[in-house]
């Protein structure tokens, strides 16, 4: 019976702290939008938002698309070229942005993982494209000065 009791309690406990760590990292994410995006880019409705320097994943990784690779359903990421990969969604061909700045695949290849401080990747279609972004849109913003460390 005590037994019981004291595995009921640790669960309690875990889900707690678990839920915690939930509210905690959807305050941090609606911080980090706030301090990095504008316009068009802001908000949650249409986009995963993907923060690298909490996940240990991006420390292995070379380029942004080797990253993204399997961690967005429906975004295909062929990376047989290293600095020029073929991304799409839905068939269509997704867009690029640096900054709010759109750009080329080639770009995004060249910026290092460790310069990252936000990666939004967002469902098609995405209206701050070029022909209201078909295939979707990937917006990575780069470190700000007072997060370099």
């Amino acid at each position: 019976m005590k037994r019981k009791i004291i595995l009921s309690i640790l669960l309690v406990g875990i889900i707690f702290v678990t839920q915690a760590q939930m509210v905690f990292n959807e305050e941090y994410k609606r911080s980090l939008d706030a301090q990095y995006t504008t316009g068009v880019f802001k908000g949650f409705n249409n986009a995963y938002m993907l923060v690298p320097d909490s996940d240990p994943a991006a420390l292995s990784s070379f380029t942004v698309f080797q990253y993204l690779q399997g961690r967005v359903a429906g975004l295909t990421i062929d990376n047989s070229y290293m600095f020029s990969p073929v991304v799409s969604w839905r068939m269509s061909a997704t867009s690029f942005f640096l900054n709010e700045i759109q750009v080329d695949a080639s770009v995004l290849a060249t910026v290092s993982m460790n310069d990252i401080g936000l990666i939004k990747v967002f469902r098609p279609p995405f209206v701050g494209a070029r022909g209201n972004g078909p295939g979707g849109a990937i917006a990575v913003y780069t470190l700000l000065g007072e997060d370099e460390e």
